[in-house]
């Protein structure tokens, strides 16, 4: 699965991606966010996932919060998103189809962030 930040190019930019993956790695995904969901985690680093490979020096920390923050840049190439328990539990629910075998794109995060979360087979939107 590759991670990466676009900055430009289309009118959804900002835009972080998370795309050329496999359904097993897509399950791995979701295992993380449910951990979130769940509150055995409070943070999880995407880009240092063994699965995961950081395009660029894209990062991506995931955050459980008491609010829905999305997603905020933080540093030139990371950013943080950061939503609450129940909010988690939806985003795993938008990942499972992946893990399943799906295709297509997904996005986890929008509005009210600085940037959107999308994650696509493909890499395409």
């Amino acid at each position: 699965m590759q991670l990466e930040c676009l900055a430009n190019g289309s009118p959804v930019c900002p835009l972080i991606r998370l795309f050329d993956f496999s359904p097993a790695e897509a399950a791995q995904l979701e295992a993380v966010i449910k951990n979130l969901a769940a509150g055995f985690n409070e943070r999880s680093a995407v880009h240092e996932l063994p699965w995961i490979v950081p395009i660029s020096g894209c990062e991506l920390l995931l955050l459980r919060r008491s609010w829905d923050q999305a997603v905020v840049q933080v540093g030139p190439s990371a950013f943080e998103c950061g939503f609450t328990a129940a909010t988690w539990d939806n985003v795993a629910g938008l990942v499972e189809p992946f893990a399943e075998g799906g295709t297509g794109y997904q996005r986890l995060a929008g509005i009210p962030g600085e940037a959107s979360l999308l994650l696509s087979v493909s890499g395409e939107w």
